[in-house]
């Protein structure tokens, strides 16, 4: 388990530094209309890529693991679907950018090359995970995320380029970069790719559906909910506010998530092989451990957070009115319970069908639309954040009560 640990963190070092100085970067220096719009865009790009394409990457997953490297014509089925992902979710995204975001042609380029390139480096990853190439894997998240901030570091302080696009471009150019390092550092035998013929078959991609659809469901929902908040502060406030909201909220979630995920990660596979192992009283036992550390991690973060929230607020992001303890302080309790529910839901997904978890998460969806509709208009973006604590303690109670009612039933 401590090695799992250690890969994640040395694996995901890179990319949460990165992710968090291009947040910094752009408040600082773009300021938060600009952030706000590049938000905004990102994650239509987001939600569509997970409901058209998310299904086929859980099913390379599922599938690609058990199977020899050599199984050139189920990689070359799985590559057609990736093609056929890619297209119908570039022709969405290019639809949104020009009906909602009015983009120019230029801008409009740029956002469906991300989104089509995104899916063949979701590919690539899938495949990594399948075969356990957790070095190579770390190569190419860490390679992506460097080429991102080279990018909006050259384009922002040597072109003086101030604009979303610029963060879009730097996207564009880490795929790019990394879709090129991928092909001169491929695993012989790890992608057989027939690129001449069409492997379609229906009753595969049935499978395939049938296998990832609701996964892909639960995420694309989880999605909506930590986007659609953004969207409503936009429609009623403007870019500016929803630009402020997004950077503090990304933050504070990135930050969460980099430092409790690593015990989600080593748990969810002690879990599952205690589950298959026909111990699972122990599986019920090793979730209440895990959730242990993470209240312990929390604790650790949040002081940490509130030592040099002062600094946050007055030196890095410099956006007057953030600094109100209604919009932090539910945020990163949001922040936490959603890791709390994430680690539940993984022992509820072995002991129970996933159907609860789809009724579970469309239900807080849809209160979290209706409480922002309703309040944001009035009280802003502490409407936003108690909002999303509100429905975060919903889903997690949810989530919890099923998981304590289905570890009392399991055998001794």
């Amino acid at each position: 388990m401590k090695k799992e640990i250690i890969k994640y963190l040395a694996g995901r070092f890179i990319p949460a530094i990165v992710n968090v100085a291009v947040i910094v970067i752009a408040i600082h220096f773009l300021g938060p209309v600009i952030y706000g719009r590049y938000s905004l865009i990102i994650y239509v790009v987001a939600l569509v890529t997970t409901l058209c394409f998310h299904w086929v990457q859980v099913s390379i997953l599922r599938f690609l693991s058990g199977m020899p490297r050599e199984s050139g014509v189920v990689m070359s089925r799985f590559f057609d679907l990736t093609v056929l992902s890619a297209l119908v979710s570039t022709a969405i995204v290019a639809a949104a950018g020009h009906w909602y975001f009015h983009l120019s042609l230029v801008e409009l380029s740029l956002v469906a090359l991300f989104a089509f390139l995104n899916h063949f480096y979701l590919f690539h990853q899938a495949i990594l995970h399948a075969y356990n190439k957790s070095i190579r894997t770390a190569i190419l998240e860490g390679s992506e995320q460097l080429l991102i901030l080279i990018t909006v570091i050259v384009g922002l302080f040597v072109f003086h380029w101030k604009s979303s696009m610029l963060l879009v471009g730097s996207l564009v150019i880490g795929l790019i970069g990394v879709l090129i390092l991928r092909s001169l550092i491929r695993v012989k035998g790890l992608l057989t790719v027939d690129m001449t013929h069409l492997h379609w078959d229906s009753r595969f991609s049935a499978k395939v559906m049938e296998f990832g659809y609701g996964i892909a469901i639960w995420l694309f929902l989880s999605h909506l909910m930590m986007a659609m908040d953004r969207f409503i502060i936009m429609e009623y406030m403007g870019y500016r506010d929803a630009g402020a909201y997004s950077a503090l909220k990304d933050l504070i979630y990135k930050g969460i998530t980099f430092a409790s995920f690593p015990i989600y990660i080593s748990y969810q596979a002690k879990i599952q092989d205690e589950w298959n192992s026909k111990h699972r009283r122990d599986a019920w036992v090793s979730v209440k451990e895990a959730l242990s550390f993470e209240i312990l991690i929390f604790i650790i973060f949040f002081i940490a957070f509130m030592v040099f929230k002062q600094k946050l607020f007055e030196d890095v992001l410099r956006i007057p009115g953030l600094n109100t303890w209604l919009i932090y302080l539910p945020l990163v309790l949001a922040a936490f319970i959603w890791q709390v529910a994430l680690l539940f839901q993984r022992f509820l997904e072995l002991s129970i069908r996933s159907a609860y978890m789809l009724a579970a998460i469309g239900g807080i969806v849809i209160i979290n639309l209706a409480l922002n509709l309703i309040f944001v208009p009035r009280y802003g973006l502490v409407a936003s954040s108690l909002s999303l604590l509100l429905t975060s303690l919903l889903y997690a109670g949810f989530i919890m009560v099923l998981s304590y009612f289905s570890g009392k039933r399991l055998p001794e």
